[in-house]
């Protein structure tokens, strides 16, 4: 996708960081090719602003998911049932690398450990990749798991956090899952 040779009408829709993506200069292209990709496959949404950032939430109820867009770059994907574990805080689980690969031997460099089963806690390891700019309240833990749920992955790395959720968008995902959109 970041390849200077790829034309512009072939940037792939995927999931992505968009600051990330903004630092390299196709955040706009990525972006557009989202936003068409979700608005036709999950045409529910509701929109909202809080504290002067604008957002999207798109809901699935072949999936049972939301993905939570915000202006300020920030993405979520999180599951129906994972609002009725708390008010307004999700425990979501998110797996984040599979071991062997470059990002993965970053990110426990970063954890200070490669044994299976050791949580750290996340601000410590966006401190240590120097990213407390980009995520200032990290909050959960990242860890090593083998024998993962999924077959073809059986060494990963999973992070475990909360998804704090103003009250604007708990109304639009509760609205959305009672379909009265």
């Amino acid at each position: 996708m970041l390849a200077g040779e790829v034309p512009d009408d072939e940037v792939l829709p995927g999931a992505c960081h968009v600051r990330c993506l903004h630092d390299l200069g196709v955040a706009r292209l990525w972006a557009e090719a989202v936003e068409e990709y979700y608005c036709l496959r999950w045409p529910q949404w509701r929109t909202g602003r809080h504290a002067g950032v604008r957002w999207r939430l798109h809901s699935s109820h072949h999936a049972r998911r939301f993905h939570l867009w915000r202006a300020d770059g920030r993405l979520s994907s999180f599951p129906y049932a994972s609002l009725t574990a708390g008010a307004g805080t999700p425990e979501l689980t998110t797996e984040v690398a599979e071991v062997g690969t470059g990002y993965a031997a970053v990110l426990l460099d970063a954890m200070g450990t490669t044994e299976s089963g050791v949580p750290v806690p996340l601000p410590e390891v966006v401190a240590a990749l120097g990213l407390t700019d980009r995520y200032p309240a990290a909050d959960g833990v990242l860890a090593r798991r083998l024998s993962g749920r999924r077959p073809d992955v059986s060494d990963i790395l999973i992070a475990r956090y909360r998804l704090v959720l103003d009250p604007s968008v708990l109304g639009a995902a509760r609205a959305l899952i009672l379909g009265s959109v």
